[in-house]
């Protein structure tokens, strides 16, 4: 018999790990950690102690208590989860902390799997400082199509659209059914159609296990889309006459493309940090500039021809800038950046600087997830058996049409495809 198991993503966005087992063969979908905002108990100040980073999330129950999953020299002495079992393959979503951030810790014996445009991203993300902690797995790449056989259950990997490059869903084919998961999703960004084939490639699933993001969001305005992105963008860049800053989603990679033409035509250029110029210039953007091909003094004769992302973790570096009363109106434009929003610690004070030296904050970017009309049109021509709502804090809002079972997941409980606790 296939079973689920929910190890993440209940009740809160992020965090997904959802493992589905026949017999001694196991597939875990995703290996993220919650986003560390709101109640997390590892939001900053909190530091995770060196080298016991992993040992003090299955303490919390912030990290999966199984068996056989993690390398053995990232746990306790002794701890049985260092036991192998079975046979067991990951396969991650995409490449954001909430659905990666454990895979470093994986046991080097297990085949750890992404898209190969999502691996892509990682490698640059290790290869600038930014990597996984405790190491990059051995990945295995994926290609659009492909499926892995683990036992008797095949997954298989399909794209869907997010806003970062490699995002895919997975169908898991059982002896009891298949299980669709499309990772995080949309269908409003710069590829729907690749959400809507997905949908229509999993219709009829036995199950269906979906983030719901937005269920917990008021949703009484419009929903924004990369065209409303794109014309603020535009609309920012003539209204300000001096220097525009800017806090960009870097991973976004089909934005910052999208921003630098945008820019150009404005006659201004795009000046990232040091580490996102690299960053991005290893992903398939080598015209990322960064501070060192742009003397202070250029930014000082001229702001009104650049546009400039300043680092939030350098607060006081916004005080080298010409922003302020004695330099032409400034902005700030915040397209999905960090830091991400009020929720996160850095906010505060981010915003905080802004109003001290009189810099307008323009906020002007589009979800990365399903909007809760498109999560119930999406029910609506899927029509999976059961659904299983995570990745949000308001399940019980996905209102699934007649003959769909909604299942409110429990952490650690394990369901049949019939939607039944175990």
């Amino acid at each position: 018999m296939a079973t689920i198991e929910f190890w993440g993503g209940i009740g809160v966005i992020g965090g997904s790990k959802i493992l589905v087992q026949q017999d001694e063969y196991r597939v875990l979908l995703d290996i993220g950690i919650d986003i560390p905002s709101g109640g997390d108990l590892f939001r900053l100040p909190v530091r995770p102690r060196p080298g016991r980073e992993l040992a003090d999330r299955l303490r919390l129950n912030a990290a999966p208590a199984l068996p056989g999953l993690f390398d053995p020299a990232a746990l306790d002495a002794g701890s049985p989860l260092a036991e192998p079992v079975g046979q067991t393959a990951v396969f991650v979503s995409h490449p954001h902390i909430d659905h990666v951030g454990l895979a470093g810790f994986v046991r080097p014996d297990v085949p750890v799997h992404a898209h190969t445009d999502a691996v892509d991203v990682l490698t640059a993300l290790a290869a600038t400082g930014q990597g996984l902690t405790h190491g990059e797995p051995d990945w295995r790449r994926l290609t659009s199509g492909q499926k892995v056989t683990v036992g008797p259950l095949e997954v298989e990997c399909l794209p869907v659209d997010h806003d970062v490059p490699g995002a895919s869903g997975y169908l898991v084919h059982t002896p009891d059914g298949t299980l669709a998961f499309p990772g995080d999703y949309r269908f409003h960004g710069h590829h729907p159609e690749r959400s809507w084939e997905f949908i229509d490639r999993a219709a009829d699933s036995a199950v269906l296990v979906t983030e719901g993001t937005t269920l917990g969001w008021d949703s009484s305005g419009r929903q924004r889309d990369e065209t409303d992105v794109a014309r603020d963008f535009a609309d920012a860049l003539e209204r300000t006459p001096g220097l525009v800053l800017l806090s960009l989603y870097p991973r976004d990679v089909d934005r910052v493309r999208a921003f630098l033409e945008i820019a150009d035509a404005a006659g201004r250029r795009i000046v990232f940090t040091e580490r996102i110029a690299a960053f991005l210039r290893l992903v398939g953007v080598p015209e990322a500039l960064s501070p060192a091909e742009v003397p202070t003094s250029e930014l000082h004769a001229e702001p009104g021809r650049y546009v400039l992302m300043p680092d939030p973790d350098d607060l006081p570096s916004l005080l080298d800038l010409p922003v302020g009363d004695d330099y032409p109106m400034s902005c700030l434009v915040h397209a999905n950046g960090e830091p991400l929003g009020p929720f996160e610690p850095r906010w505060a004070p981010f915003t905080d600087w802004l109003t001290a030296l009189g810099i307008p904050l323009r906020q002007i970017g589009c979800s990365g997830h399903a909007s809760q009309d498109d999560l119930h049109h999406m029910l609506e021509r899927m029509r999976p058996g059961s659904v299983f709502p995570i990745h949000t804090t308001a399940p019980t809002r996905l209102h699934p049409p007649r003959g769909v079972r909604r299942v409110q997941a429990a952490y650690g409980a394990r369901y049949t495809f019939d939607g039944e606790a175990v």
